[in-house]
């Protein structure tokens, strides 16, 4: 009986497999680039331009194809692509770059924004470059270093853009194997890529910290505020604006979220991957781990903090709108208990002028209905004789008429009730 797999298990399967690293000998270079590319970038087609026959398809986030000496890779990420460009580089000192041997003009038809753009040179013990042309082939004489993967290589860069954009980095291949040299240049490829994708962060967070200043004064404002209103309306006033305050803080938020959260993804991946190099020091040099330390994690941590000021306003702003939105709510109670004391004292004094009114009622129909009886009764009784029988009949006509109305109004109110 086959097996039942989930619509997703081939893709989960192979994601474990899908940026294996290329097997590289020394000496040789790579060059890299990640672009976030402008709508439908077509740099898959453009790689395809190159094609001389051996291009492999993984899935549709990885193409590669071979263009006489050199070896070009195609990877789509969740925000970027990225281009390998690598070349065995034999007998030459230091070993050119690869890009050189792209047809002119190819690169500049990429579409996007490159972010990163990185010379990885790998060359063997003998020969290459000695450590006093290391400046000059890093293109800054601040060069940092260290022995890695447990002095099985050293690795040199100046973390500094040349006049072509790239950040060269230098590999000497102390006994490596071809499978550790490609995990090496992937590692670095990898730390410098996600360092330059997590920098992204900083000029939002830069930019960001001037208004939340505003946004802190003008709350702190509002609290101070609260002390001097008294009336409902203002405090209704009070309350719109601190939703105004409220709307223009999490629209902040909302458009930063996502570039601050992948900041600090990436700066996780760039320090797992530091330690994944196993440095030692070098004794004249600072080490790629401590200088990155000491100039990348500030602005990490810049992104960390401007993400965290814009929860805690958030929540301050809450917490104050909830505690005026109390004020007002316990102010509209005072009202409404007032009002409805007014309403009760009302409908009293409307309960005694229907009481006075009702008793008036009594004595106006027995006066008409006395007088009616009398008119009745006059040609049929003497005068003296009349007036002693509506004497002994007044106060029965008085009491079975306050008794009727009173039954008249009991039964209308029974009426209401059920109703």
């Amino acid at each position: 009986m086959p097996l039942l797999f989930h619509p997703e298990h081939p893709a989960l399967a192979g994601e474990l497999h899908s940026r294996p690293h290329t097997v590289l000998n020394a000496p040789c270079a790579v060059a890299h680039l990640a672009i976030v590319p402008a709508g439908d970038a077509g740099l898959r087609e453009l790689l395809t331009e190159l094609d001389d026959g051996n291009a492999t398809t993984v899935d549709e986030r990885h193409h590669a194809v071979t263009f006489g000496a050199l070896a070009l890779r195609w990877e789509r990420h969740t925000e970027f692509e990225s281009l390998a460009i690598s070349r065995a580089c034999s007998g030459q000192t230091p070993p050119g770059s690869p890009v050189d041997d792209l047809p002119p003009g190819w690169l500049d038809r990429i579409a996007g924004d490159i972010v990163s753009a990185a010379l990885v040179f790998v060359e063997g013990v003998e020969g290459g470059c000695s450590n006093a042309e290391l400046p000059e082939l890093l293109g800054s004489s601040h060069v940092v270093g260290s022995r890695v993967l447990g002095e099985a290589a050293t690795v040199h860069t100046a973390f500094s853009h040349t006049g072509d954009g790239y950040v060269r980095y230098h590999v000497r291949d102390l006994a490596m194997s071809p499978d550790h040299t490609g995990r090496l240049v992937q590692r670095l490829i990898e730390i410098e890529t996600y360092r330059m994708m997590a920098l992204l962060g900083l000029p939002m967070a830069k930019s960001l910290a001037p208004g939340l200043g505003r946004l802190e004064q003008r709350l702190a404002e509002l609290v101070a505020r609260l002390d001097a209103v008294t009336d409902l309306a203002e405090e209704q006033a009070l309350l719109d604006e601190l939703f105004d305050l409220a709307q223009t803080s999490e629209q902040q938020v909302a458009d930063s979220a996502y570039r601050f959260a992948a900041t600090d993804a990436y700066g996780r991946i760039v320090n797992d991957r530091l330690r994944d190099l196993r440095e030692q020091r070098i004794d004249h040099l600072q080490a790629v781990g401590e200088f990155l330390e000491r100039r990348f994690e500030p602005a990490l941590r810049t992104c960390q903090a401007t993400a965290r000021r814009q929860e805690s306003l958030s929540q301050r702003i809450s917490r104050t709108a909830n505690l005026v939105r109390t004020r007002v709510d316990v102010g509209l109670q005072k009202q409404n208990r007032s009002l409805l004391a007014t309403m009760a004292r009302r409908s009293r004094m409307q309960l005694r002028l229907q009481q006075t009114v009702e008793g008036l009622s009594v004595m106006a129909i027995s006066y008409y209905s006395l007088g009616i009886l009398t008119y009745l009764l006059g040609g049929f009784i003497e005068t003296d004789r009349l007036r002693l029988v509506v004497s002994v009949t007044a106060p029965a006509f008085l009491i079975a008429i306050w008794f009727l109305l009173r039954r008249w109004r009991h039964h209308i109110a029974r009426d209401e009730e059920e109703n």
